[in-house]
């Protein structure tokens, strides 16, 4: 590609070096990639994924709301298995400035949630603990799934440590009992 300059559409003289970069070097490779795009999201092609994700603005926001994501109060939180004595489950969320952490407590203090603020590394993360996050599963169906499929996810796909964790914690809340697929698949028990 490099050799043909302009089949990305600009313009090259001679003894002059064609520097492409920003979204519209990916724009034109996407473009370029027609219809072998749909043999890369096949083959699940992780430069593929990265030019899709730069260039497709619905692609980005699916991703941000994935599997291991559950929205509380209209924030975007992360679930995150900590490894202590009995093994917890959390909710979390980071910000860039205390100023803002502060306002996203307090919207999860309005529904009823006790948020913890801490600073970690350069960030803050505001994160709601296990006791919580289980409150929040048996008033929310699409809560309740997301932190099932999460912990059914551990335990197929974590590591010895993840897989020990959620596997206490499926067995100890029934709540999560009521998913079809948890016993289908022997994930747990």
């Amino acid at each position: 590609m490099a050799k043909e300059p302009w089949r990305l559409g600009l313009g090259v003289g001679t003894h002059k070096a064609l520097v492409v970069s920003g979204k519209e070097a990916f724009v034109k490779l996407r473009e370029a990639a027609g219809v072998y795009g749909e043999l890369l999201d096949l083959l699940k092609a992780h430069k593929w994924f990265y030019i899709k994700l730069t260039t497709d603005d619905s692609f980005r926001a699916i991703l941000k709301q994935n599997k291991k994501g559950i929205t509380v109060a209209g924030i975007v939180m992360h679930l995150y298995l900590v490894s202590n004595s009995g093994g917890s489950l959390l909710a979390r969320h980071y910000v860039h400035d205390v100023g803002k952490a502060q306002e996203v407590a307090k919207r999860l203090k309005s529904v009823g949630l006790r948020p913890n603020v801490v600073k970690a590394g350069p960030y803050y993360m505001v994160y709601i603990a296990t006791t919580d996050l289980l409150r929040l599963a048996e008033q929310d169906g699409k809560i309740r799934r997301a932190v099932a499929l999460y912990l059914a996810d551990k335990v197929k796909n974590g590591t010895p440590k993840q897989r020990e964790i959620a596997g206490k914690i499926l067995k100890r809340h029934p709540i999560f009992s009521a998913f079809d697929f948890l016993r289908k698949k022997s994930w747990v028990l």
